[in-house]
């Protein structure tokens, strides 16, 4: 039985989507190592990732002396994938650039990884969302690096702000690209903890 849920981010993208999902929650941010293998997939890069997050936040709340018996912990890592390179947060203004540049008028791929961890069980899936973007010009791409809207975003970009003008074709779960796929989290729940997003939207 869930009686708490924890969201182990600290990323107000996720936070406003529970939010919206009307799911009452409490935020601990994960101190997990985010380094991974350079030849891992996007798939196993941010399966592994969202997993090593839920397990950091298990750990801290364990070592606080909090029990996790009945307490949720939701975890997700977000990646964007242009022809098998993985693209993750820029570093810089210089390096956002480049990647705006690359991603124009072209297809790229944003990958979420989940994972639900309630007690003992963890459950771990994830989810892709092919984005086409239009022709950028290097104004726009320039322009749009100054507002500071791409850093701290996977890809250099926020869909859900002025990124939202760079994309001409969406196949997927719009949410995933934002940084947390809702309809793989409503599978789970159902799959996997026999629950849905109206039971957990009541506690």
């Amino acid at each position: 039985m869930i009686e708490k849920i924890i969201l182990a981010s600290s990323s107000p993208r996720r936070q406003e989507i529970l939010e919206m999902l009307k799911i009452p929650f409490e935020t601990v941010s994960s101190n997990a190592d985010e380094h991974v293998d350079a030849d891992m997939t996007a798939e196993e890069c941010v399966s592994v990732l969202s997993r090593r997050k839920g397990d950091s936040v298990a750990e801290e709340l364990k070592k606080r002396g909090v029990d996790i018996s009945n307490t949720l912990i939701i975890s997700c890592d977000t990646v964007v994938s242009y022809d098998g390179m993985i693209i993750g947060k820029p570093p810089d203004e210089t390096h956002a650039f480049l990647t705006l540049g690359l991603l124009s008028d072209s297809w790229h791929s944003v990958y979420s990884g989940l994972t639900l961890r309630l007690g003992g069980e963890v459950y771990t899936d994830f989810d892709r969302t092919d984005v086409k973007f239009r022709a950028i010009s290097e104004k726009e791409i320039g322009l749009y690096v100054s507002t500071g809207e791409c850093m701290g975003k996977a890809g250099s970009y926020a869909i859900q702000m002025l990124g939202a003008s760079f994309a001409e074709r969406i196949e997927g779960d719009f949410y995933n690209i934002v940084g947390f796929p809702v309809a793989l989290f409503t599978k789970m729940l159902k799959f996997h903890l026999n629950t849905d997003i109206f039971d957990i939207a009541e506690l």
